[in-house]
């Protein structure tokens, strides 16, 4: 909004409301459905659990056809319930102040925060909570920028243009976290504090941030062809000891249009080059630098505090990031067809990271900086104009990626880095192997090169396949390409867009494949038992390939048959991660959308400009070899996400909806 000729004024604000009575508990337990759906007998007939209390024991006992390691599934629904509601703001409001055409003045001031609340109920007769459970999580995010940036423009004609600005950035950052625990209740059914019959339990976390920038940046261009752009920030941050709180990062871009330089075939309309080189700098949470008390569990009436077992470091160093970045940009044909390439190369050292210590010490690890990490690779993005008439336009665009992670060093002494893991694959970061790969169990094998049997799966004499335990590369969760397509045609104001994802490569390491195959609830599993477990009878039983390890250390052909029970629950045993894994590889029809855009001789009337509805469809289809789940689904463990595993996973959902734009 124009104030005055000098003075604009701008706002925006939004507003987002999230509420759900009942999201699903995840990962393996027993009040997760897949959990039950894993290890209910199929003889079961769950119609006959709706019912879900037992008779006479309304609101205390549960009904269920096993007592000992599930819960009724209806119960789960509608008993065991996980809710939340989340309110979130968001938007800015700024002031632009032109002093002259060439001189200019921005303040703008932003904030983003909400507040979310959950509550966990657990009925009486849960199989964790017996005695039943209440818990609340309270948590408020708020975080706040303000920014002031000075800019001044000249352009000499026809020669040189330049442009260059001074900035600050002032960023308030504030989490709070409240989890009140009622560890057992009073009275069944009541969700309330006061009905606890047990002391509460108690958690608090307050963590301020802040971070002070100061910024420059400029550019200079000559006859509009050749330009270099250079930019340079430092900030203060309240995380990082007085001594290193201040870091500085530059960065330089060069960019030529090669096309309005000289004369090219008539076939290339544009021709760009450009090469960058940047800096980025990194700070880390609050309370790395000093040991503090947290909240521990009441002992009776007296309140406890603990210690945490991770050691703070007063001498921490920000983290620095630098990077390469090389590429061209390519048109033909009037622009009906381009082509775009990009090639980077990205360092991070001195990375923030906790490393294991000695148990005696009283830690269990410590915060330090160490480690230089690479990520290099390449994008190519191709555009085409198939068809473009007075009717019909039809838009192609592929996207290329490949991307290789590196551990260049770790620290002294430290050779291996256990980044994360979950159900015994361990993702580890080796010096000279790629991020990503995971680490884990596996079957024994024949280890030596000169036997006939090299690489074959060891057997025990009972004819049941080894696992070995020794840690080994079992694969690396990242893919080794990714490729995109997109489609849009517009006929006649009717438009239909799609979008297919492709990802090649990668392994993902499933609990769903390991404990359906022992349970025998997979489809896979079937071969060998059609007839029981008589192993008399024809088609029953498995002979496992591989070889059988004599007394003497010699090999043999294993022949030995066992049951289709035995089989399974030995060769995917929970720790052996070459059992669990699958080809992550996967196609995803991830979009389709049809709209219609109303003429514009139909809202002549109206206040009106434009006005289209579209039909929005998303994750319509996926091709893979893993017949069981999503690959492109996350554990959880610890409140983290961990790349790589499948741990009892919902199935990935589909939906449909329609879009209203209107622009007045």
């Amino acid at each position: 909004m124009n104030v005055t000729d000098k003075l604009s004024v701008n706002s925006t604000i939004n507003y987002q409301r999230t509420n759900s009575g009942n999201r699903p508990s995840i990962s393996y337990g027993t009040e997760n459905l897949m959990y039950l759906w894993i290890w209910y007998g199929r003889q079961v007939n769950t119609n006959t659990l709706r019912d879900y209390w037992m008779r006479g024991l309304e609101g205390v006992q549960q009904f269920n056809y096993n007592y000992n390691y599930h819960d009724n599934p209806y119960f789960n629904v509608f008993e065991n319930t996980n809710g939340q509601s989340k309110d979130r703001i968001y938007g800015n409001i700024s002031a632009t102040y032109r002093f002259t055409p060439k001189l200019s003045l921005m303040l703008r001031t932003g904030l983003d925060t909400y507040n979310e609340l959950r509550d966990r109920k657990r009925a009486f007769s849960t199989q964790r909570f017996p005695r039943g459970n209440y818990r609340e999580d309270d948590v408020y995010f708020s975080e706040m920028n303000s920014d002031f940036l000075l800019t001044y423009s000249e352009t000499t004609k026809p020669v040189w243009s330049y442009s260059i600005a001074l900035g600050g950035n002032a960023m308030r950052q504030e989490n709070r976290y409240v989890q009140t625990v009622a560890p057992q209740l009073l009275i069944p059914g009541i969700y309330n504090f006061t009905n606890t019959a047990v002391n509460l339990q108690v958690n608090q976390f307050i963590g301020e941030k802040r971070i002070n920038s100061l910024y420059g940046f400029g550019q200079i261009g000559y006859k509009n062809v050749l330009f270099l752009d250079v930019t340079g920030r430092n900030d203060w941050s309240s995380t990082l000891p007085i001594t290193n709180n201040s870091y500085f990062y530059p960065s330089a871009t060069l960019s030529a249009v090669i096309s309005d330089m000289v004369t090219l075939p008539s076939a290339i309309s544009f021709l760009k080059l450009r090469g960058a080189f940047a800096e980025v700098g990194n700070d880390t949470d609050p309370y790395s630098l000093s040991n503090v008390y947290n909240s521990a569990v009441a002992w009776g009436t007296i309140q406890a505090k603990t210690e945490s077992n991770r050691l703070s470091n007063a001498d921490l160093k920000p983290e620095r990031t630098g990077s390469f970045e090389t590429g061209i940009d390519i048109r033909f044909l009037e622009g009906r067809l381009g082509f775009d390439f990009t090639y980077f190369d990205n360092r991070t050292r001195n990375q923030i990271i906790p490393i294991e210590l000695d148990i005696a010490t009283g830690y269990a690890s410590r915060i330090i900086n160490a480690g230089e990490i690479q990520n290099k690779g390449i994008e190519a993005v191709l555009n085409a104009r198939v068809v473009q008439n007075s009717k019909l336009t039809w838009d192609v665009t592929a996207n290329f990626t490949r991307t290789r992670g590196y551990v260049l060093e770790l620290t002294e002494g430290l050779d291996t880095y256990t980044l994360t893991g979950r159900n015994g694959a361990n993702i580890q970061a080796r010096i000279g192997e790629r991020m990503g790969n995971i680490y884990g169990a596996g079957f024994a094998r024949v280890e030596d090169p000169s036997s006939p049997y090299f690489g074959q799966i060891i057997h025990n004499t009972s004819g049941t396949p080894i696992t070995d335990p020794t840690l080994k590369l079992q694969g690396n969760y990242n893919p080794d390409w990714m490729l995109g397509l997109a489609n849009s045609l517009n006929y006649k104001g009717i438009s239909l867009g799609f979008l297919f994802d492709y990802r090649h490569g990668g392994i993902v390491v499933s609990r769903t494949k390991t404990i359906g195959s022992t349970s025998g609830q997979l489809e896979e599993t079937l071969f060998g038992r059609e007839n029981g477990y008589d192993l008399n009878v024809e088609g029953n039983g498995i002979i496992s390939e591989g070889v059988i390890r004599n007394a003497d250390g010699s090999f043999t052909p294993n022949t030995i048959k066992i049951t289709s029970r035995n089989w399974h629950n030995r060769y995917y045993e929970r720790n052996n991660v070459e059992a669990a894994k699958y080809d992550a590889t996967f196609l995803k029809l991830r979009e389709v959308t049809i709209g219609y855009t109303i003429p514009k001789s139909l809202l002549s009337r109206i206040p009106v400009q434009d006005v289209k509805i579209s039909l929005v469809a998303r994750n319509l289809a996926l091709w893979t070899e893993n017949p069981h789940f999503d690959p492109e689904t996350l554990a959880m463990g610890g409140g983290t996400l961990i790349p790589g595993v499948e741990d009892m996973s919902f199935p990935s959902t589909r939906s449909i909806g329609f879009n209203l734009n209107v622009k007045f």
